[in-house]
């Protein structure tokens, strides 16, 4: 029973990996060897030790009753799974288990990288959540432990190849350099082109579930802008982007993000085609890159325009976007 059930599992996933494993043939290797090891060791305890335990095995006539009693089991586990079964994780739950998982230093890590090398820092963070689950901790340190056995293979939280272990830190530097310079193409209205995007995944990862799932992270990451400005920034994004508005209490919350440089983000209100006055929103540091902001706005307004500014006044206006606030 043994041999057939190792040649049948193992036996032919060692066989199938004979052209190599994507770079993580190594770490395939040793768990399936692994495997055939543990299963010889059980076949020889068991042929050793049976002496032991004979009086417990049932004689050939309880066989019927042996097996109705494990179909009946069978049905009460599978009644009692469909019962407890949790629902699917939602897009926002999946992100936040793998956050979790790499932890709150090492997610913050990822943006200084990315911005470090000058790549998008949602996309690196979408490949790396992906690989979080897939990979979660306590095999990321097997797989360390392995490297001082068989140093060659993928490591860390973003699973880049290397000849020696990685940290999860070092792993999110090596995937940050590797995409160095690179930013997602985008149509003139401002959205991703997809199809090029699956392909710069594939590169890391061919696994259609993995880039599925980079996809569908790298959309929850970047909310779809429900305004922009006209200009587009170095990230092929425009200057300004408005991604929410909501009321919270008495007021409208606008969020969104925008690159600023040497320039400042203003807010003014719009009334008979006239601005009030300009107020600035803060961003948080550094400028140069794309930020979050938040604006709250009085819930009488009707339009409010947001204005990239190189001093303090209109008449050095660089680039602006309006939200239509009236049927809210």
């Amino acid at each position: 029973m043994a041999i057939p059930y190792a040649l049948a599992n193992d036996g032919r996933a060692l066989w199938r990996l004979r052209h190599g494993g994507a770079g993580r043939g190594p770490v395939l290797w040793f768990y399936y060897v692994g495997n055939l090891v543990l299963i010889a060791g059980i076949v020889a305890l068991s042929y050793f030790s049976h002496g032991w335990y004979t009086d417990f095995v049932p004689e050939p006539d309880e066989l019927v009753f042996a097996v109705w009693t494990a179909v009946f089991a069978a049905v009460l586990a599978t009644a009692l799974q469909q019962l407890l079964r949790f629902p699917s994780l939602s897009t926002e739950q999946k992100v936040e288990a793998a956050r979790q998982d790499i932890g709150e230093n090492t997610w913050a890590h990822i943006e200084e990288a990315a911005l470090a090398a000058n790549c998008d820092p949602m996309l690196m963070r979408a490949i790396i959540a992906a690989e979080a689950l897939q990979r979660p901790r306590w095999m990321r340190n097997l797989e360390r432990v392995k490297g001082r056995i068989l140093q060659e293979g993928s490591y860390g939280v973003a699973q880049m190849t290397a000849h020696r272990p990685l940290s999860d830190t070092q792993s999110v530097d090596a995937l940050c350099l590797e995409h160095a310079g690179y930013y997602p193409t985008r149509r003139s209205g401002g959205d991703v082109r997809e199809a090029l995007l699956e392909a710069r995944i594939e590169k890391h990862n061919s696994n259609p579930e993995f880039v599925a799932s980079v996809m569908e992270f790298y959309r929850h990451l970047n909310p779809w802008a429900m305004d922009r400005s006209a200009s587009v920034s170095y990230d092929g994004r425009s200057h300004i982007e408005v991604t929410a508005v909501r009321r919270v209490g008495d007021q409208f919350e606008i969020e969104g993000t925008a690159v600023m440089a040497d320039s400042q983000l203003y807010v003014g209100l719009v009334e008979g085609g006239e601005v009030c006055e300009l107020v600035p929103v803060p961003i948080h540091a550094p400028k140069e890159r794309r930020q979050g902001w938040t604006a709250q706005i009085p819930l009488e307004a009707s339009q409010v325009a947001f204005y990239k500014c190189s001093g303090a006044g209109l008449d050095e206006i660089d680039d602006s976007v309006t939200v239509d606030l009236e049927y809210r």
